[in-house]
């Protein structure tokens, strides 16, 4: 069944790794690294009334992401890291015992994340968790595998102590080394959060499947008798509701879908409406103020009680879900402003400070700035201040510690994230070292030129 969340990316990071029996230890990759690296891979996925995530599996248009994020829908729009928006989803293959979905869009030569070995998953292990929490734009948290579960013959649940907020289904789920071991998949809220992910094995026999579905084609288990009646409600449905009460409808209605789309996947409808029907009535029972969400979730339970089978009575419950976390979506839609610009201060350079340097040190210093500004400024216009300052303050760290030579070209970035130190908040941390990344990306140009 289809999950429906209202996103912006959030990143959730993890640090640490052991070593595997019988190999030497790789390099780990610092926070700001994985994001750089792994945040043009993930894709947001807008289904009618909300959307889910997923990440790029193959260079061809291969997605994966969780069954129940697209299960049921007729119509899906995949955005891109880069803004780009496509059409023409497809279903290359599913797995309903895993709650997994291989998705195929129209594209080539997209950003691939690489899969590890998640038989080789060790509790204790610190991982990287990137996913779409409802109303947040990106933010950075840590965590652990606390458990391996199995599943099935073959599978594993990662159980992680980090938080996955609602809307991180579909998300992959990264070691140290910068390789996916799992996929988001699932939260049970029991007095505290139990935070899953597929183990990535289970994905790996899917990536061949060769016959493609149009989404609007593929046949759902669905019954042909159930037709999708989701409410659109006004947003005057949510006169009266305080944000942390919103909040807590869509974490209950999200948490709900977590454990009622894969039992409904798995052919138990009953559970599926058990499960639904009774977070309406928690919801009902929870919250004071929010009076119309409340009776919209209940028009849809008192809808159900008048059908026929749990397979039609699961979907009433969907609908009047879908229909309330609609609205709110469409309520938190508008971005925020984004901040304008600071006085500039791009330094001026003389040449003479690339005397020391190589011409591959200066084409290295050149990518990686260009790296972090790709993906650090989307974040900027999409109101994550501090997210876009963090990537660009890593990517100046990182040059610092990898290139061997440009002692002064390195000493200028070290500048930039001085002055970023100093200055009051993110707006001004960011600029200051985007000044910085600009002043040392004129000298570079004046030096090589299009050589670089």
């Amino acid at each position: 069944m289809v999950q429906v969340v209202a996103v912006a990316v959030v990143v959730t990071l993890l640090f640490g790794r052991p070593a595997y029996a019988g190999e030497p230890p790789a390099p780990s990759l610092t926070p700001q690294q994985i994001a750089a690296r792994a945040m043009p891979s993930v894709v947001r996925i807008e289904v009618p009334g909300g959307v889910g995530s997923g990440f790029v599996v193959r260079a061809d248009g291969r997605i994966i992401t969780n069954l129940h994020v697209v299960a049921g829908a007729r119509e899906a729009t995949v955005v891109l890291s880069d803004g780009r928006k496509l059409g023409g989803v497809e279903i290359l293959d599913v797995n309903d015992a895993y709650d997994l979905a291989l998705l195929k869009v129209k594209a080539d030569k997209l950003p691939a994340l690489p899969l590890g070995d998640s038989s080789r998953v060790q509790v204790g292990q610190h991982v990287v968790a990137i996913g779409n929490p409802l109303g947040l734009s990106n933010t950075v948290s840590d965590g652990l595998v606390s458990a391996l579960r199995p599943i099935g013959a073959q599978g594993s649940l990662l159980q992680l102590s980090a938080p996955i907020s609602p809307g991180s289904s579909g998300g992959p789920i990264i070691d140290e080394r910068g390789e996916v071991v799992g996929v988001s998949t699932l939260i049970i809220k029991q007095g505290q959060n139990l935070n899953f992910g597929v183990a990535i094995n289970a994905v790996k026999p899917m990536l061949d499947a060769k016959v493609a579905t149009p989404l609007s084609a593929y046949k759902w288990k669905t019954s042909a008798k159930v037709t999708r009646n989701m409410p659109r409600h006004e947003l005057s449905l949510l006169a009266g509701c305080s944000d942390a009460s919103l909040h807590t409808i869509a974490d209950r209605i999200e948490a709900a879908i977590s454990v009622g789309a894969p039992a409904y996947n798995e052919g138990n409808h009953e559970g599926c409406y058990r499960a639904y029907a009774a977070a309406a009535v928690a919801i009902d029972h929870e919250l004071k103020d929010c009076a119309q969400p409340r009776d919209a979730l209940l028009a849809g339970v008192r809808k159900a009680d008048k059908l026929v089978s749990f397979d039609e009575e699961a979907w009433a419950m969907r609908d009047a879900f879908d229909g309330v976390l609609d609205v709110i979506a469409r309520r938190d839609a508008p971005t925020l402003a984004v901040p304008a610009a600071p006085a500039r201060h791009v330094p001026s350079h003389p040449l003479r400070m690339l005397d020391d340097c190589s011409s591959a040190d200066g084409r290295q210093m050149a990518r990686a700035i260009d790296s972090a500004v790709r993906v650090g400024a989307p974040l900027y216009n999409q109101g994550n201040i501090e997210a876009c300052f963090r990537v660009y303050e890593g990517a100046a760290l990182a040059v610092q510690r990898q290139v061997s030579s440009c002692a002064g070209a390195k000493k200028a970035l070290m500048a930039g994230v001085s002055e970023a130190s100093r200055r009051p908040g993110f707006v001004e941390k960011a600029w200051a070292m985007r000044d910085a990344f600009d002043g040392l990306i004129d000298l570079l140009q004046r030096k090589w030129g299009d050589a670089l």
